[in-house]
């Protein structure tokens, strides 16, 4: 329950705003009409708005701030809201007016110190709720990009967020097709990321190890030493948003080609995406060169799930809809409400429907939102970073398709995708891997005499009794770890073989032979040895324990 005053009058206005655009009956059946003035109590509507997502954007506009900020982001979470509500809520647009340029000198002045810039513009590049974009100079002519947090807009989004809280709370018993609760969970997390500018700072340095080597994708460098969390300085790129240039000014083709190699490079390849890449987050430079903006929003995966997004859109390609079923069941955790069989029928239906069409029609990036998306109803658990990776992807091809009409995803990006298999397939890579697995499956197998025991303990001291002799059971013990150690030596010998076979043409090579392989093979046949020794004795009263 609010007790600020301030906290009071918020409410009262959130729920005012909510009456005037027909949530009348959610207010009185929720408990809130007390915040309405009484004759809106007496008059209030049985029925709810026909277009539902329609009105609820229209309250998020009118009340601003926080709200917008909110609806763009469940915009991009079909997994907490219905895809109907995404879709409109993505029409939120973040433009608040200005607030005075004598309250952003004070606050540069308070973090920065006066003496940092030689000048600065008066009139914002951008206005947002958070924060305003102003062009500066620094002392050494260097032009810069400065953001700065408008005032009190922490104090204003923790009264909005204590009333979502409350509000919240009071929606969940009755929505229990949706998690109220969680979602301004959800929104509160990303709120306090995005009120700390340094985060952002440190996700532009992140796209900037990424690209810059490139010549043709640029992005800003942040000048640390004058980044706070409330004021953030970076490069100033010259160029113009894709969003306000006139596209027969450019190269369209070669705008559409670089986007897709900077979408490729930044998901498959190091794992960390723009996942808003529109036309107003590009800026064209010159032409032929792009520069990426706005890194508010950025996914994350894993290096295991970069493999499964990998697999996902080769299986797409293949028309593989086993391969692509399996893939979306490693990516997600299937709940105890999951019907299998109406799943796996659900996105055979996507698939079919799609490969019956001609491949250019329709986007790849749509299908595999698609797909994503199926997953969500039907109660599978899917990552929040993998709902933003199908999310980006789509963007950017909606974005190439702005650009070139008859741009074709699938083989534009072919070439990057045998570039990255290339890459996943080095020498280096593939006796990563084999040793990695081998660790793993040895690590679990060890574990096995150890986790035995504690069994077998568990077991003596409860209400069963077993007629085994102390003996015994250290020789079952003996047995398990020594059986546990062989199978462990017998999966490692088999990937150096395999891995010896596999490098058999890589060089350097000693006779018309591999060294890589050679290693693999000869040591392979070392540990051969020992295993059968082992075996060999087994049984042997000279060295078995078991027959002393």
């Amino acid at each position: 329950m609010p007790s600020k005053l301030k906290d009071i009058r918020r409410v009262s206005q959130v729920i005012k705003v909510f009456y005037k655009h027909g949530f009348g009956k959610i207010i009185y059946e929720h408990g809130l009409k007390a915040y309405l003035s009484f004759h809106k109590r007496v008059i209030i509507s049985k029925k709810l708005p026909s277009n539902l997502p329609v009105k609820l954007r229209e309250v998020f506009e009118e009340l601003g701030g926080s709200y917008v900020k909110l609806g763009q982001l469940l915009s991009l979470r079909p997994d907490l809201i219905p895809q109907e509500y995404c879709d409109e809520f993505k029409k939120l647009q973040d433009h608040v007016a200005p607030f005075p340029f004598v309250q952003v000198q004070k606050i540069i002045d308070h973090e920065l110190g006066s003496d940092v810039f030689d000048k600065i513009q008066e009139k914002p590049l951008g206005s947002a709720s958070i924060a305003q974009v102003h062009k500066a100079k620094l002392k050494n002519d260097k032009w810069v990009v400065v953001k700065v947090q408008r005032p009190f807009v922490r104090e204003d989004f923790e009264t909005d967020i204590d009333i979502m809280y409350f509000i919240a709370r009071k929606l969940k018993t009755k929505l229990k097709e949706l998690s109220p609760v969680e979602i301004v969970e959800e929104f509160e997390n990303y709120t306090r990321k995005e009120l700390n500018f340094a985060n952002e700072a440190k996700n532009i340095d992140r796209f900037n190890n990424i690209f810059y080597k490139n010549e043709h994708i640029k992005i800003p460098r942040v000048y640390w030493q004058y980044t706070t969390k409330n004021v953030l300085v970076m490069e100033y790129m010259h160029g113009t948003k894709l969003s306000d240039l006139k596209l027969d000014k450019v190269d369209r083709r070669k705008i559409a080609e670089l986007l897709i190699e900077a979408a490729m490079k930044q998901i498959y390849e190091h794992g960390v995406f723009h996942a808003d890449l529109h036309p107003g987050n590009i800026l064209i430079i010159n032409n032929d060169k792009i520069s990426l903006l706005d890194f508010g929003i950025v996914g994350v995966l894993s290096q295991e799930m970069r493999k499964h997004g990998l697999n996902l859109f080769i299986s797409l390609v293949n028309h593989d809809s086993e391969e692509v079923i399996k893939t979306l069941l490693k990516i997600g955790i299937a709940g105890k409400q999951t019907n299998m069989s109406r799943f796996k029928n659900d996105i055979e239906n996507i698939l079919n429907e799609w490969y019956d069409q001609n491949l250019q029609t329709d986007y790849i990036t749509r299908v595999m939102y698609s797909l994503i998306y199926t997953c969500v109803n039907h109660k599978i658990k899917v990552p929040v970073d993998i709902i933003l990776y199908a999310k980006s992807f789509l963007t950017a091809e909606g974005t190439c398709r702005s650009l070139v009409h008859d741009f074709n995803f699938i083989s534009e990006s072919q070439p990057h995708m045998i570039r990255i298999l290339e890459k996943e397939n080095t020498p280096q890579k593939i006796i990563s891997r084999f040793v990695k697995k081998s660790k793993n499956l040895a690590d679990t197998l060890m574990k096995i005499p150890t986790e035995t025991f504690d069994l077998i303990e568990k077991l003596k001291s409860g209400r069963f009794t077993f007629d085994l002799e102390d003996t015994d059971i250290k020789h079952l013990g003996m047995d398990i770890n020594l059986s546990s150690n062989r199978l462990s030596l017998a999966i490692v010998i088999g990937a150096l073989v395999v891995a010896g076979a596999m490098l058999a043409d890589f060089k350097p090579q000693y006779a018309g032979y591999s060294v890589i392989s050679l290693f693999c093979l000869i040591f392979a046949g070392l540990m051969l040895i020992s295993l059968l020794v082992s075996i060999h004795r087994e049984g042997s009263s000279k060295f078995d324990s078991h027959l002393k």
